[in-house]
């Protein structure tokens, strides 16, 4: 009976709170200010609904009020769809992230909410650009600011700090991604007495760390991250005795240690020194942990530190640290088995970093461990079932690029269930590992270049229904794919570089990256493919067996940004349904069989870069729908039957080009002069088509092939697409891909009927590598100067009328390594020395009256002069050369060395950048130099033989 009367009062009690609650009504001055704010905001998602039909502004949703007063003492107007989705290790941009927010202004009678304690209107659209902040000093009781993602303006950044030093209450602030760019040096009168959450994170503040900050003795959490932060740490830092979170990562600080002041903070538990450029040994840093943070630190996070040396022992003595985050450093040696002391630890990531010794097995006993990430190191060691014995926790598991080797037996049966799992480049062996089928909450699978050479099971396709990210890339599976097996969940699918066979399978929906590159999938591609995945981004089904047409609901995907469907079996036209596919950049349909012209509409994809339609049976004049294609750098139309002229607006309107290739066509007439106005050109192949007339008299302006060096701009880059090109280089034709293409500089016109003399202009392209004029009916004089073109590496001026003499100056082009002037009408001695004597095919001079080695045919004495060096003439030219080259070296030094030294001295991003540069570039030299001995050494060898017997 006691129980029931008690009871009843608990119900009358709420029963009574909630007519308390429904009984009180709003301010009418709070609710005109709250109306305003609506007013000023875009709710696309209609989350202030309730706020149109109810006259009581407590009931409104977001509101909270004082259940006494009426006042208005909460407004949580966060936007909860985050801007990343979390799917095991992978962060992506949420889908529902738009129209889910608010956008607008935030008005000032915002203010005359005074009795307001929480205001969060984080991550929404929203900007304050009015330059007076008074507003918020009316907000006496306000206690928690959360307006993370507001956008303030950039000149006011100071006067809002400055306001808000004139609420005391404050506990909170929250101006993380605000874009502000400056906060106060120095606050006369500092009223943050209460706070204790400070957050100004992802922000442009360009300053020095504020005096006053290490005079909230009571905060506890102080977030700098990813902001402009400059000069070093104050040792005042440890009068800030109650913080508990400090992270100063991704700053300029000019710290080369890590603060010893640090040490001294004995309630410290979470410390980011992220991106700090430290460039010390680990090591010697035990003594800042070696007192009372030992003991409080429970997250260390040192990514990006330029961190050396080996891992310390000292770590594992820091009893209760929960996350270890030493990724990218330059640590090296093994995985310390002090690690193994470390009981509450649940994630170590030690990616990106030079160890190269050995894992112990005692990592295995690490049992609150969730997040193993070992990547991306040189980790040589067999992994056995010891290795993750009681492991039981384990989600992420990434071991990607390190030569590991697993050994588990076939029957083992892992104590975790993953959530993620990249082995990459570690050999698995070549069965499919049967252990894989207990790991059915998987998220991500990266099983890529593994070694297996097995059929996928039927169990392994029924993983797929969560998989969010799979990649099977360069093993050799076999197997089709099953028509029951679900990728609705999908987003990214790799299965490129194997030897999946059968139709394709359909994929779900969600699906925005797909590649099934080099396998043997045959049949048509589905005709509602475009329907079925309307937000594809990256669709590669090239070196497959596929037939059919080219179904026009590709044209669906408005959001596909490449689509590379080359070296099939396509045939029929290609769709004309462009006009919508907005994002798309690169189109290559090339190695098909395809008919007809070029659709109308495929210029009017504004994005487009890159169109690849080489190898097909296109044909028809040079389409004028090209003419608005003002975007394109790449355009391969070579192997096809065009024909009519060059038009003359090709130079007007594709002036972004730098790859060009027409070759094996039937184009006509003169190759226009307007051609040099594609002053980007790296590669320009007309060859074997039937031009003719003389050549332009400008072919000097291709101003990227002027410049010596041989490091090119990065071509295009969508998700993995392997962008290539067939050239004739050395007298053979192959197929280069984008990492060669990026530096080659080209120019091909042979195989035509041009006539005339070689243009003086063409001289002046510095930086060319290979030029082949070949089967032409050019006439006249080698030009001296063509030697001045000290990057060639391949010339070819075969099989034309050319007369006179080979200049002298060739024995100056020290790279060149594939030369023909075979079947013109040349006279006198092969110049030797330098690179001339490495030529000692005698067949790449026949069908001339040419003399001296290698044709063995002596020199008359008339032939002397060429013996004996170059002519005056030559001379005077090579004198002129030098002449400028000096006076340009001279003064490009002083100027050379302050612009790029002084910047490297002041600009440390710039600085990583060139040393990691000059790293690459010393390599190639080396190699390019060792290569070259060797061949010069055999080719001398070869000559004293050769000479030997003339003796």
């Amino acid at each position: 009976m006691a129980a029931m009367f008690s009871l009843l009062q608990v119900l009358l009690l709420v029963l009574a709170l909630q007519h308390s609650a429904v009984a009180t009504n709003c301010k009418e001055r709070e609710r005109h200010a709250l109306l305003e704010l609506k007013k000023g905001f875009k709710d696309p998602s209609k989350r202030l609904f309730s706020w149109e039909g109810q006259d009581n502004c407590c009931m409104w949703e977001g509101v909270q009020c004082d259940n006494k007063t009426g006042n208005v003492i909460g407004l949580d107007l966060r936007n909860t769809v985050s801007y990343y989705q979390e799917v095991g290790d992978l962060y992506i941009i949420s889908s529902r992230l738009e129209g889910a927010g608010f956008k607008g202004t935030i008005p000032s009678c915002l203010g005359n909410l005074s009795s307001l304690q929480t205001l969060d209107l984080s991550n929404n659209g929203v900007y304050q650009y009015e330059p007076s902040h008074q507003w918020l000093s009316h907000l006496t009781s306000l206690q928690h600011l959360v307006v993370s993602g507001v956008t303030f303006s950039s000149n006011s950044s100071t006067s809002l700090l400055l306001a808000l030093n004139k609420l005391p209450s404050l506990v909170e602030i929250s101006l993380s991604d605000c874009m502000l760019e400056s906060i106060p040096l120095f606050i006369p009168i500092l009223n943050f007495s209460s706070l204790s959450i400070l957050d100004l994170s992802e922000n442009n503040i360009n300053s020095s760390m504020p005096g006053w900050f290490f005079n909230l003795s009571i905060l506890e959490y102080l977030d700098l991250t990813s902001n402009d932060f400059h000069g070093r740490v104050s040792h005042n830092l440890v009068n800030m005795t109650s913080l508990k979170s400090l992270n100063l990562g991704v700053n300029d600080f000019s710290e080369d240690a890590i603060p010893e002041s640090i040490g001294s903070l004995c309630n410290l538990d979470t410390l980011d020194l992220s991106r700090w450029n430290i460039s010390k040994r680990f090591a010697e840093f035990g003594g800042v942990f070696s007192g009372c943070l030992r003991n409080s630190l429970t997250h260390l996070h040192l990514s990006s530190a330029s961190l050396k040396g080996i891992i310390p022992d000292w770590i594992g003595d820091i009893k209760n640290l929960q996350v270890l985050d030493l990724s990218n450093n330059f640590l090296y040696g093994s995985v310390p088995s002090s690690l193994a002391r470390l009981s509450s630890l649940q994630e170590m990531i030690l990616v990106s970093n030079e160890l190269n010794g050995t894992v112990p097995e005692d990592i295995g006993k690490l049992s609150e461990l969730v997040n193993l990430n070992l990547g991306e190191n040189h980790l040589n060691v067999v992994l056995s079932e010891t290795h993750f014995t009681k492991l039981e926790k384990l989600e992420i598991l990434f071991l990607s690029y390190n030569p590991l080797v697993f050994n588990v037996s076939s029957h083992w049966n892992p104590p975790f269930i993953l959530k993620t799992l990249r082995i990459s480049s570690c050999s698995l062996g070549t069965q499919f590992p049967t252990w894989l089928q207990t790991q059915h909450e998987l998220h991500a699978l990266d099983m890529s270049d593994v070694g297996i050479a097995d059929t996928a099971p039927i169990w392994f396709w029924n993983l797929t229904t969560k998989l969010f990210s799979l990649d099977l890339s360069h093993n050799q599976i076999e197997g089709s794919i099953p028509k029951t097996s679900s990728f609705r969940d999908s987003f990214s699918i790799d299965l490129s570089s194997n030897r999946f066979s059968g139709t394709l399978p359909e994929f779900g929906s969600i699906t925005r990256i797909l590649d099934l590159s080099n396998n043997t999938f045959s049949g048509h591609i589905p005709a509602s493919i475009g329907e079925r995945m309307p937000d594809m981004f990256y669709l590669s089904a090239s070196m497959n067996k596929l037939s059919g047409r080219v179904p026009s609901s590709l044209c669906q995907m408005k959001g596909m940004g490449a689509v590379d469907l080359s070296k099939n079996q396509l045939s029929g036209e290609l769709p004309d349904c462009w006009l919508n596919s907005s994002a798309l950049q690169i189109l290559d349909f090339s190695n098909n069989n395809v008919i007809g012209g070029i659709p109308e509409s495929i210029c009017d994809m504004p994005s487009l870069t890159s169109l690849h339609l080489s190898n097909n049976n296109l044909s028809g004049e040079f389409p004028v729908s090209l003419k608005k294609c003002s975007g394109l750098t790449a355009l391969d139309l070579s192997h096809n039957s065009f024909t009519g002229s060059i038009p003359t607006w090709i130079g007007e309107s594709l002036s972004s080009l730098d790859i060009l290739s027409l070759k094996s066509n039937i184009f006509l007439d003169h190759i226009p002069p307007e051609i040099s106005q594609l002053t980007s050109l790296q590669i320009l192949d007309l060859s074997s088509n039937n031009l003719s007339g003389p050549l332009p008299r400008t072919l000097g302006n291709f101003s990227v092939m002027q410049v010596p060096q041989k490091i090119g701009k990065g071509l295009r880059n969508v998700q993995d697409y392997k962008e290539s090109l067939l050239l004739i280089l050395k007298g053979r034709e192959d197929e280069y891909n984008i990492k060669l293409l990026s530096l080659l500089k080209v120019i091909d016109f042979s195989g035509n009927h041009l006539s005339g003399d070689i243009p003086e202009d063409l001289t002046s392209l510095y930086g060319l590598q290979a030029l082949n004029l070949s089967g032409n009916y050019l006439e006249g004089e080698i030009p001296n100067k063509l030697g001045r073109l000290q990057q060639l590496e391949t010339l070819d001026l075969s099989r034309n009328e050319l007369t006179g003499s080979i200049p002298w100056s060739f024995s100056n082009l020290s790279f060149l390594n594939h030369l023909n002037v075979s079947y013109n009408h040349l006279t006198g001695r092969v110049p030797s020395g330098n690179q001339m004597n490495t030529f000692t095919d005698p067949s790449i001079y026949i069908g001339n009256d040419l003399c001296g080695f290698p044709l063995g045919v002596e020199c008359a004495k008339d032939g002397e002069r060429n013996r004996e060096g170059p002519s005056e003439e030559e001379d005077d030219e090579e004198d002129d050369v030098m002449l400028w080259w000096y006076i340009g070296s001279t003064s490009g030094f002083a100027v050379g060395f302050w612009s790029v030294w002084g910047v490297l001295i002041f600009k440390k991003s710039w600085r990583y950048g060139w040393f990691y540069y000059t790293n690459i570039v010393c390599g190639m030299i080396y190699v390019a130099v060792v290569l070259s001995f060797a061949r010069i050494k055999k080719k001398m060898m070869m000559l004293m033989i050769f000479r030997g017997r003339e003796g």
